[in-house]
């Protein structure tokens, strides 16, 4: 018998303290982490979820769900609970979205611009996770400390953050309006319009492109693209 196991079954069935369980559940879900210990992904992932399995709300999420199913669960509280947080660090999660873009090959980048099915946005979860394993490591603490905000926002319930279709509209046309050379900005209308048919290279083209002029979109049209950006 482990001695994970043995105390799993001392904090069950004995007057155990309230810390101590909870020290067990951490250890528990940390022992869950998909990535070894060599990886910079490791450390952060611990992190999140040591803090996760602090909170009722998540452990009743949890409950009853294998390892697998549980990170899917989580991946979709983490997306889920996007648009209830606040502008500003939406703005951050699109600059670090633009720097995995400019990491990735063309043939992924493309699948990120164009995908519309679950199954195409579960496997760009895995090109995302892939790509960020290759930045610095204060980006990708930055980015799972996001996805911790983003899931403790949903299971609060924190009210979702209210931008029109308008303002993604005028947002979008601004952003449009910052690519200098007329040519550029004619083909990234094209592009967009018909992103479905569009090759890798132009649909990956069109998406770094947005990506790269977004620090330089003014408030508030910045927050509202980068709002826009959680809800596909």
């Amino acid at each position: 018998m482990t001695r994970t196991f043995t105390a799993l079954l001392l904090c069950t069935l004995t007057l155990a303290t309230v810390t101590g369980c909870k020290k067990v559940q951490e250890e528990l879900a940390a022992s869950q982490n998909p990535f070894p210990k060599s990886s910079p992904l490791h450390a952060p992932v611990d992190t999140t979820t040591r803090k996760l399995v602090r909170e009722p709300a998540y452990l009743e999420r949890m409950k009853g769900l294998s390892p697998e199913q549980a990170q899917v669960m989580g991946a979709q509280l983490s997306m889920s609970g996007m648009g209830r947080l606040e502008l500003p660090l939406l703005e951050r999660r699109a600059e670090l979205i633009g720097q995995l873009l400019h990491k990735q090959s063309v043939a992924d980048c493309a699948a990120m611009a164009k995908v519309t099915t679950p199954a195409e946005a579960a496997r760009n979860s895995e090109r995302i996770i892939e790509t960020l394993a290759t930045l610095p490591q204060p980006v990708i603490n930055e980015w799972f400390d996001i996805a911790y905000q983003a899931t403790l926002a949903e299971l609060q319930q924190r009210p979702l953050t209210q931008v029109s279709e308008a303002e993604i509209n005028e947002a979008a046309i601004a952003l449009v309006q910052l690519v200098p050379s007329d040519d550029e900005r004619q083909r990234l209308g094209d592009v967009m319009t018909t992103l479905a048919t569009s090759s890798d290279a132009d649909a990956c083209w069109a998406v770094r492109t947005m990506y790269s002029y977004l620090p330089k979109l003014p408030e508030p049209q910045r927050g509202h693209f980068a709002w826009a950006a959680t809800q596909q």
